[in-house]
């Protein structure tokens, strides 16, 4: 009998040692936070309504370089168009903003390529002098060509 004792002694303490092994207690899977930041809002237009294959494309731009074409930060692209307002979501890596730079969100409602209407003011976000959101953009109508 104390031959028995011993040699289950010997396995529940054999068992017991590889409980504290690292593969016995799996690692909870690494929380992955989303580094991505967002800018939201909407666009509003006083137009008829737009053809079911007409689509809003919204940019977040660096317009910094006035003698140079925008960097694109993010774009959205909304079809089909519902009425107006158009709200829309912009993500964007905060490593692609750097300090001192000017950003503004723009928007385009277009069929093909035929544009349709654009926002024709700028609206500056982010960066030092413009807004956090939510921002409001107006499409104005283009004019069509003879």
């Amino acid at each position: 009998m104390s031959s028995r004792f011993l040699c289950s002694a010997i396995v529940l303490f054999a068992l017991a040692g590889c409980s504290h092994l690292p593969w016995h207690h799996p690692k909870p899977p690494a929380v992955q936070q989303s580094l991505l930041k967002s800018l939201s809002g909407a666009v509003v237009y006083d137009l008829p309504q737009p053809p079911p294959d007409a689509y809003l494309l919204v940019t977040l731009a660096d317009v910094s370089k006035q003698d140079a074409p925008a960097r694109q930060i993010a774009e959205e692209r909304i079809q089909p168009v519902d009425a107006s307002p158009v709200e829309f979501h912009l993500s964007y890596e905060p490593a692609d903003l750097r300090d001192g730079v000017d950003f503004a969100v723009s928007a385009r409602l277009q069929q093909g390529d035929k544009l349709l209407a654009i926002t024709d003011e700028r609206v500056s976000v982010l960066g030092h002098s413009g807004e956090q959101g939510p921002v409001k953009l107006s499409l104005k109508a283009t004019t069509p060509s003879p």
